[in-house]
């Protein structure tokens, strides 16, 4: 079977960025039969270093690089349907197409990931050029693909949704995970997970702190977290905890945390860092208003951090029974769960424990095992 994947969104360091890279990753560690065709296309960014090291090591792996730009991709394929994909990396039996994209076959199959859907359901929290291509994409992948794969169940509920013609038996539920690197993390000494604890708090000039993670736009709902925070500051004087924000900016209006000496905004915080940095704080807050995942909840769940997040969209099944749950749009809300964890160890204890259990659900190579079943089940 010849397996082609779109990659081109791997160096943007995005949510999809992620399950892109690792996906490949765990596909090629798993499978050494069939032929993956990975197509990049970027004007100016280079193949990422992460796929150029996974091609040394797997001779089943074949590179199709291009300098078109994802815009201009997004025109040829989603609004002219021209230039078929067979023309770019020759014969496939299998496209995974990219969330960006949705390119015309001769005769491949395709098969989409759908991260999630808000340009649809929240046109509002992204600019026009966004929401048109997105809905391009979705439009004819409605129509062409023969799998769609949801990355929770939440997701496919809203896909059905939106595109009620979509044959259920079309889409399957297959969950994003974390890196090996943060379920390994337990298992070190007391003593190196002290040390590497202290050195992130140093590096990022943090002590007792809780942590919100994800790019900086409107759905992440920094600005309301924020306002909790401070009022919870204001109602416990002598508490000595930051909230540090960890995300480079995306768009719309940016949190400002000059105001307040007690929030941090780190920026964008590089991987080799994540693991650390979410096991150092006291609680992972992350409010969203809407996640077609959550992969920051899973990275807290692997290494034992409790979580405060919403009651809404995938949220919940993704923190099970390992979170502390705040309706989004409510400040006291969120200052009462704050308020919570901050002050009852007990309560930390029992988060924890429930979280480790939680985080076996979410594993790479599950992710790669089913996904490669799907690719199974369309060939045949």
């Amino acid at each position: 079977m010849i397996i082609g994947i779109d990659i081109s969104s791997v160096p943007y360091k995005t949510g999809v960025s992620n399950y892109t890279l690792n996906l490949i990753r765990n596909l090629v560690k798993l499978d050494k039969i069939n032929t993956y065709k990975l197509f990049y296309s970027s004007l100016r960014l280079p193949l990422p270093n992460e796929i150029i090291e996974i091609k040394k090591t797997h001779s089943n792996i074949k590179i199709y690089q291009f300098k078109l730009p994802p815009t201009f991709l997004q025109i040829l394929w989603n609004q002219l349907h021209l230039f078929p994909i067979e023309i770019f990396i020759g014969k496939c039996d299998i496209f995974h197409t990219s969330d960006w994209t949705q390119p015309p076959t001769i005769k491949t199959k395709t098969i989409t990931t759908v991260h999630d859907l808000t340009p649809f359901l929240h046109p509002e929290w992204h600019h026009s050029k966004v929401i048109a291509a997105h809905k391009n994409k979705m439009n004819l992948a409605a129509k062409k693909c023969f799998k769609f794969i949801c990355v929770s169940q939440s997701t496919k509920n809203d896909l059905l949704k939106i595109f009620p013609k979509i044959n259920p038996q079309k889409i399957d539920v297959v969950y994003e995970a974390a890196e090996d690197k943060y379920g390994k993390f337990l298992k070190l000494s007391k003593e190196i997970k002290q040390k590497k604890k202290e050195t992130i708090k140093k590096q990022y000039d943090l002590d007792k702190f809780i942590l919100a993670q994800g790019t900086r736009e409107p759905r992440k709902n920094l600005k309301r977290l924020i306002d909790a925070f401070v009022i919870f500051k204001k109602n416990n004087p002598k508490c000595r905890v930051d909230l540090a924000i960890a995300g480079k900016y995306g768009w719309g209006e940016d949190v400002d945390g000059a105001k307040n000496p007690s929030v941090k905004i780190l920026g964008f915080i590089p991987e080799k860092d994540m693991v650390a940095l979410h096991a150092s704080a006291i609680c992972l807050a992350y409010p969203s208003l809407y996640e077609g995942f959550g992969l920051p909840l899973v990275k807290s769940l692997k290494v034992g951090t409790p979580i405060i997040t919403s009651n809404v969209s995938s949220m919940p099944e993704v923190g099970g029974n390992a979170a502390l749950y705040v309706n989004p749009n409510s400040i006291p809300d969120l200052t009462k769960a704050i308020t919570k964890i901050i002050k009852s160890s007990a309560l930390r204890k029992k988060l924890i424990e429930n979280g480790l259990i939680q985080a076996k659900k979410f594993d790479w190579s599950k992710t790669a095992e089913q996904t490669l079943s799907i690719y199974k089940s369309i060939s045949n």
